[in-house]
């Protein structure tokens, strides 16, 4: 569990001037952002800080070993492989020799400071606000402490930087020594060497253990740590709201309209409270799997969120509109939406509608302000936000309705969703206090957070969208089930309302192509032809 923290060879440290080699558990490290730790740039402008990490495993071969009894003196020679260099230096110029160290060890404890993990030449000062807890800090400030040892007297070997690295070492062996082979971003390998010789019992084990297969081990994605996901996977086993409408979409992207239909009519039973995308959905369920019936009880649904009747012009609504029951349903739905919007918070949706219009002032392609005033307009809008919801409430879909254009289109997340989309981008002050509010709301299954444009998931795909072609990076293994969500994206002639994966846009520049062209051919992989229309994202 130990890795080689060293300042001699390694800028990953802030310059304290202590050139002793730790090696560190870390196992517990949680992450720069997981500590509380912010960052924001000086002129406004948005910047994202995302943190992974993966440690890479050694594998160290001895293959001679001379020890006198007589001096204590012990020499050996082996081989080490692994480390980062076998996955990412073929072909490239990456160097990484592994320390080699024999001697008795001194326990201690290792400060992680902010440097350890992003320092100077990643976060520039000059432009890059970092604070925690509301004050301003820097490389040197501290983030947690780690057990760790380290050498006072030792020999010690430095291998070449690639492949199999030969080694040989030797010196005096008391009991307490050891024999620690150790480098940046890599598990140690650490033996007992005093106990061998001296008390061979002590470490004896009944069974070998077996290494984790693979060369390395990944323990953070984009600030989330591998074992918080895990958590989640495992939570993820009770059934929740979002189980079903999952397992919905999955028989969606399958074609399995029935199951489909199923699983949004166990989400009925089990919610009284349902977002108006899902019974959207679940209607087209019902009527490509011919339970016209069932399609007639979600329809009602839908008036409920005050939909007008002009929604069910949509093509697919042909059979239901033909259907002998529609003129009875058309004359219930009609009175059961007018109720439903007679009850809506009128002066909610003016303010809304007032705050987009501020916002939008400002953030307007056409008459864009610069970063400074944009960070001004979305504090001062957020503040104006959070009056509003403290004195009206989230304007869920029954307080202001669903949101629906041109008649027939359902849109899941209405215009003064950007209020969010900029308070998260911008991070003004009073953030904190917006997202208390927000999730209050989720709670209540007013606000759709989980499917929300504003997690910022896009961040990291390992999917691109350019020129109409999915590409996938080269550094990222093939996901199916990521690929056929975004696929479907642009085939989905029924007009579902789906996750559509994670993937990043990448726009097309008619005056320098080339650039873009050649990066996606260096670093991605081709998956498939999407559509021909480029422009697609700007309709």
């Amino acid at each position: 569990m130990y890795h080689l923290r060293w300042s001699k060879y390694s800028n990953w440290s802030p310059n304290t001037k202590d050139t002793l080699a730790y090696f560190v558990d870390d196992r517990n490290y949680k992450g720069v952002v997981n500590y509380g730790v912010t960052f924001r740039r000086r002129d406004n402008k948005s910047f994202h800080f995302l943190e992974s990490n993966s440690i890479y495993f050694l594998n160290v071969e001895i293959i001679k070993c001379n020890y006198n009894s007589k001096d204590s003196l012990i020499s050996i020679e082996g081989f080490v492989s692994g480390g980062w260099w076998n996955e990412l230096g073929r072909n490239k110029n990456i160097e990484n020799d592994i320390n080699i160290f024999l001697g008795e060890k001194t326990d201690t404890i290792n400060t992680c400071y902010l440097g350890n993990a992003c320092y100077d030449k990643i976060i520039d000062k000059k432009s890059i606000e970092s604070k925690l807890n509301g004050q301003e800090i820097d490389e040197y400030s501290f983030l947690d402490t780690f057990p760790a040892f380290y050498f006072k007297k030792y020999s010690y070997y430095k291998t070449a930087p690639k492949g199999r690295r030969a080694f040989k070492i030797s010196g005096k062996v008391t009991q307490k020594t050891l024999l620690a082979f150790g480098a940046r971003g890599c598990y140690s390998e650490i033996f007992d060497i005093g106990s061998m010789i001296y008390n061979p019992h002590k470490n004896q084990r009944k069974e070998n253990t077996k290494r984790q297969e693979g060369t390395y081990k990944t323990l953070m994605i984009n600030n989330k740590l591998i074992a918080d996901i895990e958590k989640e996977k495992a939570q993820k086993q009770e059934i929740t709201y979002y189980t079903y409408t999952q397992k919905a979409e999955n028989y969606i992207l399958g074609r399995q309209y029935a199951k489909a239909k199923e699983e949004y009519n166990l989400l009925s039973q089990n919610y009284p409270t349902l977002f108006a995308r899902d019974i959207h959905n679940a209607v087209r369920c019902a009527i490509l799997s011919r339970d016209f019936k069932t399609a007639f009880e979600w329809s009602e649904k839908l008036a409920l969120k005050g939909i007008n009747l002009p929604y069910f012009n949509s093509k697919i609504f042909n059979g239901l509109r033909k259907n002998p029951e529609w003129k009875n349903f058309s004359s219930k739905y009609d009175s059961i939406c007018k109720k439903a919007q007679s009850k809506w918070n009128l002066n909610l949706k003016k303010e809304l509608t007032d705050l987009v219009n501020e916002d939008q002032t400002d953030y307007g392609l056409e008459n864009r302000k610069s970063p400074k005033v944009l960070y001004e307009t979305t504090e001062k809008v957020t503040g104006k936000l959070i009056d509003l919801l403290k004195k009206e409430g989230y304007p869920s879909e029954e307080k202001i309705g669903a949101h629906v254009i041109r008649d027939t289109t359902l849109i899941s997340f209405p215009d003064f969703n950007i209020l969010i989309t900029h308070a998260l981008q911008q991070k003004p002050e009073n953030l904190a206090i917006l997202n208390e509010l927000l999730d209050k709301s989720i709670t209540a299954f007013e606000y759709d957070s989980k499917r929300n444009i504003n997690n910022g998931k896009e961040f990291g795909s390992c999917f691109h969208i350019y020129k109409g072609n999915l590409y996938g990076s080269k550094s990222c293994g093939r996901n199916d089930v990521e690929i056929r969500k975004i696929s479907f994206k642009f085939s989905n002639p029924n007009d579902f309302i789906m996750d559509n994966g994670n993937f990043i846009i990448e726009a097309y520049n008619p005056k320098n192509p080339k650039v873009a062209d050649d990066y996606y051919a260096e670093n991605y992989n081709l998956i498939m032809k999407l559509t021909d229309d480029w422009e697609f994202y700007d309709k």
